[in-house]
Parts: C-alpha cells; structure tokens; sequence
C-alpha cells in the first residue's frame, strides 16, 4: 500500500507471487500497479523471475548508454534515453514452495543472480515466510537477501536464523505487529511497529487508487 499510494504505476510496478492461491490478496487484485496479476502457480512464479533476471541485464545495458551507475541518476537525468520504473517483487509464503527441489534450486540461483545487481537496476526483492527456520532459507538465499524483517517468533533459534545474529531479542516481540529489523550497514537491531490496515481499508484505498 505505501508503494502504491506514493507512486504512479508508471513509476512502480509490483510483482505478487503468492502460493496460497492469492487468498490473502483479494483485496489487492485491481491494484493498478499489480504486474501480471496474482501469480499463484511455481511455473509462472520461476518464469516471472528469471523474466526479471533478463530485465536487469537489460536495464544494466539502459545504464551504460546513459553513463550513471544506478536507476536513481537515470531516472534524474534530463535527457535520458528512457525512463524505467521501480520493480518491488512480493513473494509471500515461498516456505511452502521451497519444499521442492526444482522451485528451490531454481528460486535460489535466480535470487543469487538478482541479488548481487538488482538493487541498483530498480529491482527489489521480498520474501516472506511464517516460519525461517533453516530447510526454508538455505544459507545462499539468506546472503543474497540483506535486509530482514521479522515479526515474533516462537524460539531464540529461530531469531537468530530470521536475523543472522545471536540475543536478537525476535522471540521476545509483543506480538500484533511488533518487529525487529536487522539492516545492512546499520550495526544493531531497529524496532518498530506495523500499522494495521484492514481488509475493508485496503478495498476502499485500491479502489481510490483506480480511479
């Protein structure tokens, strides 16, 4: 909602990939910015990735005629070749999906690639899962996912996998949207509370949004 409201769709998209069918997402289903629907299916889902691992080479290439290191000084140039849009990739659930080798494999060289260059070219990742224990983020991904985000959790286990360090205090959150936050380059954990917004809210904003 807050990418939505602060942006046009010609300035970002967002990409949902949601396994459970997109249940959650009724709500969001005319969003304007919405690129190609719910994905709901690990074919498309893999397929849309690796869509946007060809997007940012070529968005790279975009960056080089232009001569700027990032999307940032492009999209601030005055006489730019071309103008691109943010892309927020919104994988809800993928814990479940993780569960089979080939989505796996597949999920985690694809986000190793986007990873390393995405953030510059636009491209951001989110992957969100109710449990991060160790079979759902393999170390790989974990690396080449910097931020985390975490809500509470039931063990100090399972803090330290959600936020990489040991004492992250994860399983000690009030709960109703508590978070701990554990970002690159900031040396200690952040705290902070998500609003809640409710189902009948977010129709009413997609709505306001479309028109």
């Amino acid at each position: 909602l807050a990418i939505a409201c602060t942006n046009t769709p010609a300035q970002s998209r967002i990409v949902l990939i949601d396994p459970k069918r997109g249940v959650d997402y009724f709500g969001f289903a005319e969003l304007p910015h919405l690129d190609g629907g719910i994905i709901d299916e690990q074919n498309a889902a893999v397929a849309k990735l690796s869509q946007l691992v060809e997007e940012m080479d070529r968005r790279y290439e975009i960056l080089r005629k232009n001569k700027v290191g990032d999307i940032y000084r492009l999209n601030a140039k005055d006489d730019a070749t071309e103008r691109l849009p943010y892309l927020w990739v919104i994988h809800d659930e993928f814990a479940e999906w993780m569960m089979t080798d080939t989505y796996r494999d597949a999920v985690t060289n694809i986000v190793s690639r986007l990873g390393v260059k995405a953030r510059a070219a636009g491209i951001f990742l989110f992957f969100a899962a109710q449990r991060p224990d160790a079979d759902v983020m393999p170390m790989q991904l974990r690396a080449n996912l910097g931020n985390r985000l975490v809500l509470k959790v039931d063990a100090e286990g399972t803090s330290e996998i959600a936020l990489g360090e040991r004492n992250g205090g994860a399983e000690r959150l009030l709960g109703k949207g508590h978070l701990a936050a554990k970002l690159v380059n900031v040396p200690s954990i952040i705290f902070a509370q998500v609003p809640l917004v409710s189902d009948e809210e977010i129709v009413q904003l997609v709505a306001s949004l479309r028109s």
